[in-house]
């Protein structure tokens, strides 16, 4: 298990890292990653944040994309290098987005019915099921649904 040392806002100069993680993470999954122009490009957008959690030796193991303004927060992304998940790393990163969010904010996330290591994560952190999205997620011949989670900031 990886301690984090560090959750901070992402630099512009940490997109190509940032490309290579969200890479190694949803590469095989029905997602396309993001590139490092991808990422420059919602690094740039003023209403985006961006964190990186930095582990052991200053080295980028999870990283999280969210847009907040108009009284609501949408959490694009989160992700973590599959040699350190299961360490609190995600969490860290969801709690520290949500931390910086003004009381009665409506955060919004998706997640593949089938992330159950994720649904466990959200539902943990207060998120409710407000909806679904059939057929959201496609992979190769199947196509699964997303479910839409809220919560209201206290």
């Amino acid at each position: 298990m990886a301690a984090v040392i560090e959750i901070e806002p992402a630099p512009m100069e940490a997109a190509g890292h940032m490309a290579s993680l969200h890479d190694i993470c949803f590469a095989t999954l029905p997602e396309t990653p993001w590139s490092a122009h991808a990422f420059r490009a919602i690094m740039r957008a003023p209403t985006n944040r961006t964190l990186m959690a930095r582990g052991s030796g200053g080295k980028m193991v999870g990283l999280l994309v969210g847009g907040v303004g108009g009284g609501e927060a949408e959490i694009l992304s989160i992700c973590v290098s599959p040699a350190v998940r299961r360490a609190g790393i995600a969490r860290a990163l969801l709690v520290a987005f949500l931390s910086d969010l003004p009381p009665g904010t409506r955060s919004l996330l998706e997640v593949a019915v089938d992330n159950l290591a994720a649904i466990s994560l959200y539902e943990s952190c207060d998120f409710s099921e407000v909806g679904r999205r059939p057929n959201y997620y496609a992979g190769g011949k199947t196509k699964v649904d997303a479910i839409i989670y809220a919560r209201i900031e206290q």
